[in-house]
């Protein structure tokens, strides 16, 4: 009908006659003949235009041409006029929002009906956006993304083309929420979905599948390639700094990568694959993108034997110690070993640490695993004070894991090992990373000084690969800041690396912190960290680490 016609404010009633509409009925709704489908479509243009059909009866004709209407216009407010008033619970099934009976309709009754008809709308839009979409980001959400996983996979098999899928996380996103708050932690959300968005196609679906993770589903790829450069893409345009209010934020991303045509157009096959391959981006180190490959997830197929064998590595005697010398910069004087903890397997060999680390934090084993070490480091140290071998002033460095540094009792637990060992406490330091203490800051705070008040000291550990904040350092009970060797290995030759470590020196002196640098793996990196004033160094160009008995030898190769 005409748009001008005297119909409720802002809106417009589109009215069709379904075909062979018999009697014809004498009706205040103003008429125009039937259209075919795809002309109704077009008309129809706005939410505040509402369908509506009139027809004898609620008939299979009815139905096929409402279910069009609904497929097609899935957006549209629509009505149904019948002059039989029979089986219209069929069509309330089928979406339509008001089906009422065709007579002489007063125009205020009209007007009522259209309104309620475009509220009905209204709240059917919501809940399906609620849904299906993440009402923080305005993405997909999981039930949206798996969908269309599934859709465009069905898709792709059936036109012989590729589906490519990407798994992202945001490295550390708790300690973002830790030291800025939740709601800081949402805008950074938000911000990083619109730069995703932003960065690819408007036919590619990006979802937000829970927390700091996201998923794109890239329709008609043609190689594995196209995906590792669109995930490089996205990892560099996430990694420029976010303002957020006063904060300037940076934050790094792990990407798995999988591809339809190697996981046989299965979209749980799919999944899991792409988790997997994160899972290990995230293993390496993180800021990385990760292909799946069959060597993605070799903790999936030995995990249950690595936890077994865990379990009874400690009685049948498998745990090694290696010690990493530390050495001051200036006059190459032997300052003290960081301890490392190794596994002797009895068929693996040695077994990496990143592989069966990660394994003890996730069943808790690693409390009594760094109880073991704790006690056996001190140990050995003081048996090579009581030798002579090492110096008063020299010092033995313990890792202390996350699950160890939450744990209640840890004070009287070191305080207990010192005493049954006979170590001196000032020639033990105790080494907690800096994600680690961000975890919750001030808890963390009245940990380290409740371990200083025992008379050990404190050093916190890859400084700089969290989200660094020298302002904190003034607050905090600790003696040495250990330099990460991501920063360390390039300050020859990069200049921002240089000035990073530059700074982070001479902020620590300021504090009266003593820095020790790790990593260093030539003359040229150490006379860089000398012209810096760094105190002390640790790394390949003085020593790998080493079992106790080749200490002493080392030691006598010092200044």
């Amino acid at each position: 009908m005409d748009s001008s016609a005297p119909y409720p404010h802002c809106t417009t009633l589109l009215v069709f006659p379904v075909s062979e509409l018999k009697p014809r009925v004498n009706s205040s709704i103003a008429q125009e003949p039937m259209l075919q489908m795809e002309q109704i479509c077009d008309r129809w243009r706005q939410p505040e235009e509402v369908v509506c059909l009139i027809a004898s009866q609620c008939d299979d004709a009815l139905v096929t041409l409402v279910e069009k209407i609904r497929l097609k216009l899935p957006s549209a407010p629509l009505m149904v006029a019948l002059v039989d008033m029979l089986n219209e619970q069929r069509l309330i099934a089928l979406g339509v929002q008001e089906v009422f009976p065709l007579q002489r309709t007063p125009q205020q009754e009209l007007d009522r009906l259209v309104d309620r008809a475009i509220a009905r709308m209204e709240h059917e839009l919501r809940l399906r956006q609620l849904s299906h979409f993440d009402p923080l980001t305005g993405l997909a959400n999981r039930v949206l993304f798996q969908d269309r996983l599934e859709q465009s996979l069905m898709g792709a098999r059936r036109n012989g083309t590729d589906v490519g899928l990407l798994f992202i996380d945001i490295d550390r996103f708790r300690v973002v929420n830790d030291i800025y708050g939740h709601a800081l932690g949402d805008e950074l959300l938000q911000a990083c979905s619109a730069r995703l968005k932003d960065k690819l196609r408007r036919s590619d679906t990006v979802a937000r599948l829970g927390g700091n993770s996201f998923a794109v589903i890239l329709d008609a790829v043609r190689n594995i390639a196209v995906l590792t450069s669109v995930a490089s893409k996205l990892s560099e345009a996430l990694r420029a700094p976010f303002k957020i209010g006063d904060h300037e934020i940076f934050v790094t991303i792990s990407v798995g990568i999988d591809i339809s045509s190697e996981a046989s157009y299965d979209p749980a096959q799919m999944v899991r694959r792409t988790e997997l391959a994160l899972h290990q981006a995230k293993s390496d180190g993180r800021n990385a993108c990760q292909v799946f490959t069959q060597q993605s997830a070799p903790m999936d197929k030995i995990r249950v034997g690595l936890e077994a064998a865990l379990h009874h590595a400690m009685e049948r005697d498998e745990l090694r110690l290696a010690y990493q010398p530390q050495v001051s910069v200036c006059g190459q004087q032997f300052v003290g070993v960081e301890v490392l903890l190794r596994w002797e397997h009895p068929a693996l060999g040695m077994v990496a640490p990143n592989v069966f680390i990660p394994v003890l934090e996730d069943t808790g084993l690693i409390e009594p695993f760094g109880e073991w070490v704790l006690r056996s480091a001190c140990q050995q140290y003081k048996q090579w004070l009581d030798d002579g071998l090492v110096g008063n002033a020299s010092k033995i460095s313990v890792n202390l894991s996350p699950r160890q540094f939450r744990q209640r009792d840890l004070g009287e637990r070191i305080q207990q090992a010192l005493y049954d060992t006979g170590l001196p406490p000032e020639n033990l330091t105790l080494e907690v990373t800096e994600s680690t203490l961000m975890y919750n800051l001030e808890q963390g705070a009245s940990m380290l000084s409740e371990m200083r008040s025992l008379g050990v000291k404190v050093a916190i550990d890859d400084f700089g690969t969290g989200y660094s904040s020298l302002s904190y350092l003034k607050d905090l009970p600790i003696d040495f800041l250990k330099i990460d060797r991501s920063f360390v290995k390039d300050i020859v030759d990069d200049k921002n690396d240089a000035a990073i470590a530059n700074s982070i020196i001479a902020l620590a002196h300021n504090l009266g912190l003593k820095v020790v640098a790790e990593g260093v793996e030539s003359q040229d990196i150490l006379d860089a960290l000398a012209s810096f004033g760094c105190d002390q160094y640790q790394g390949y160009f003085f020593a790998k680490p080493v079992f106790a008995g080749d200490i002493p030898e080392l030691v006598s190769q010092c200044g």
